[in-house]
């Protein structure tokens, strides 16, 4: 790797962090409801699919 390519990376880091910015209350808030709401959905399919494969087998013989 060459110490130009090296050096564009690193402006390209560079002007992302300088548009990045500190989230409000209300977008962080929306966010982290939105992630909970979708960990409790992959956790209950998860679950419904584990129970699934406790008693379907018991139930087939």
């Amino acid at each position: 790797m060459q110490f130009s390519e090296v050096q564009s990376k690193l402006k390209e880091y560079y002007n992302v962090l300088k548009m990045a910015r500190k989230p409000d209350w209300e977008e962080f808030s929306m966010t982290a409801k939105v992630a909970l709401a979708v960990m409790f959905i992959v956790g209950f399919i998860g679950f419904a699919i584990y129970i699934l494969m406790e008693i379907l087998p018991g139930a087939l013989k």
